[in-house]
C-alpha cells in the first residue's frame, strides 16, 4: 500500500531545449515520415517557425526531477502495471524551444478488484513553453501497483 503522504507531491521541475535531430530521430523512431519533421523549409513554407514536435514527443517527458518517480513512491517494478496515460495540447511547440516541465501526484486510491488490493497513482507532468510561458502540455498518467 502506497503511503498518501505523496498526494500532491511535486518533483523539481526540469527542462528540455529540443534541438532539430531529437525530432527527426524521434519521428524516425516512430515511423512518421511526414516532411514536417525532417525538412525544414517544409516546415516553415507550412507556417512553423521551424520543425514542430510529433505529438507524442512530450511521453519523454512524463517525469520530471532527478528522484526517480517509482522509488521515491515506494513502488515495486513487478508489481506495476501501466493504467494509460493521456495528453492534452495547448499550444504548439518546435525545435529550438526550451520545455519546463514539472510532475506533480494528483491522487492514490486504494480499490480492490479480481485481481486483489491495488493502488491507483494518478501523476500529471505539466510542460511550458520557458521564452513565452505558454502552457504546452499535460500528461496524465495513471498506474495500478498491486498490494
Amino acid at each position: 500500500m502506497l503511503d498518501r503522504k505523496f498526494i500532491g507531491y511535486e518533483f523539481e521541475p526540469s527542462e528540455m531545449t529540443i534541438p532539430r535531430w531529437r525530432v527527426t530521430q524521434f519521428a524516425n523512431a516512430i515511423r512518421d515520415s511526414n516532411p514536417l519533421y525532417y525538412d525544414l523549409k517544409e516546415a516553415k513554407k507550412q507556417g512553423y517557425r521551424d520543425l514542430p514536435l510529433p505529438p507524442t514527443f512530450f511521453t519523454r517527458m512524463t517525469y520530471s526531477g532527478k528522484k526517480n518517480f517509482y522509488a521515491t513512491l515506494g513502488i515495486d517494478y513487478k508489481k506495476l502495471l501501466d493504467g494509460g496515460r493521456e495528453l492534452k495540447y495547448y499550444s504548439q511547440c518546435v525545435a529550438g524551444d526550451t520545455i519546463v516541465y514539472q510532475t506533480k501526484v494528483e491522487n492514490i486510491i486504494d480499490k480492490e478488484g479480481k485481481r486483489g488490493k491495488m493502488d491507483i497513482v494518478t501523476a500529471v507532468t505539466r510542460g511550458k513553453n520557458k521564452e513565452t510561458n505558454d502552457k504546452v502540455f499535460d500528461a496524465i498518467i495513471t498506474l495500478i501497483v498491486f498490494h
